[in-house]
């Protein structure tokens, strides 16, 4: 991968204050998907030496019951998101427990909202809206943006598909917006020309930046690994 586009324009986002957000250190996020509790466990490990948060797709673990979350949990040392992606037994099992996130998707039911926020105050949620094609119209994004504040989500997360470099741009524009506005968000781009968004968006407030240990367990398009990510960074 040729990182010189990436750490130049990086360069020049660094030398823009936009709105005084000024430089924001995002949390790195490790995407776990995993078909088996023991390897959850062992990318979970890895992921805490290296990253801020694990992001866990507890629905996919085959094997998973609560005596094995209760293995994963003896080994958590630092914060977890809950990727629900539609299993009520999962959740009723992983919301009892110290979990600090849940990522659950924009269609997602008031009543099963209530119900988290009912079973786990703590929990923060994060809703999200993907759009694996294409990157919506401005004022789409806007709507979809007020369904989620209608719903009372604690962070927003918008992903879309970057079909060119300014779709990056729009997506900056809409966090830059969000964050002047006092909300929480993740808004990212995937991917080849999304990147961008994934190595900049901190600078304008993104809470979480997404990277996998390996390639091979991306979970979205576009996405760097922990270490390409940090060697951006670092330049």
């Amino acid at each position: 991968m040729n990182y010189t586009y990436y750490r130049e324009n990086v360069k020049k986002l660094k030398l823009t204050k936009i709105h005084g957000n000024g430089f924001n250190k995002a949390m790195i996020c490790v995407p776990i998907r995993q078909i088996s509790s023991k390897e959850a466990i062992k990318m979970m490990l890895a992921a805490q030496k290296t990253a801020d948060v694990s992001e866990i797709w507890f629905d996919e673990i085959s094997d998973f019951s609560a005596e094995k979350f209760n293995e994963i949990m003896k080994s958590k040392k630092s914060p977890i998101i809950y990727k629900w992606q539609g299993n009520h037994e999962n959740l009723k099992i992983i919301l009892r427990k110290n979990i600090e996130y849940i990522d659950i998707d924009l269609k997602t039911k008031k009543s099963i909202i209530d119900k988290i926020r009912q079973i786990n105050p703590k929990i923060k949620i994060i809703m999200s809206f993907h759009d694996f094609k294409k990157t919506p119209k401005d004022s789409d994004l806007r709507k979809i943006i007020s369904k989620m504040k209608s719903k009372n989500t604690d962070i927003i997360k918008i992903a879309t598909f970057a079909k060119n470099i300014t779709d990056n741009f729009r997506i900056f524009k809409l966090l830059s917006d969000l964050v002047s506005e006092g909300e929480k968000a993740i808004c990212l781009c995937m991917g080849e020309k999304g990147k961008f968004s994934r190595i900049a968006g901190h600078l304008l407030g993104n809470y979480l930046m997404y990277a996998p240990l390996d390639k091979k367990d991306m979970t979205a398009e576009g996405q760097l690994t922990v270490k390409e990510l940090k060697k951006c960074l670092s330049k």
